[in-house]
């Protein structure tokens, strides 16, 4: 499994954030155009900016868990995401 995460914000910015914050782990992109963010309704419809957008996308491309919280923060993101991959894990395992 592999977490990205996906910002307007340059890739020095990028650099800089995953310095600050240990995210050695993690791979930003850099979407200074809003193109990808536009395509997966993250864009938002007036600012140069992106809302947050919460998504798990499994091997096959689909959109398993999709949540649009605005420019709010995922409460308890890390262990709402887990349990949302464990939750579908579970779901297709027995499909």
């Amino acid at each position: 499994m592999k977490i990205l995460g996906l910002s307007r914000d340059s890739a020095e910015s990028h650099r800089k954030f995953i310095e600050k914050h240990s995210l050695k782990n993690m791979t930003l992109l850099v979407d200074e155009k809003g193109k990808i963010a536009k395509l997966y309704g993250a864009d938002h419809w007036l600012l140069p900016l992106s809302k947050r957008v919460y998504l798990i996308i499994d091997q096959k491309m689909n959109i398993i868990y999709h949540k649009d919280m605005g420019f709010a923060l995922l409460p308890d993101q890390s262990q709402t995401l887990i349990g949302e991959i464990d939750r579908t894990t579970k779901k297709t395992s027995h499909d």
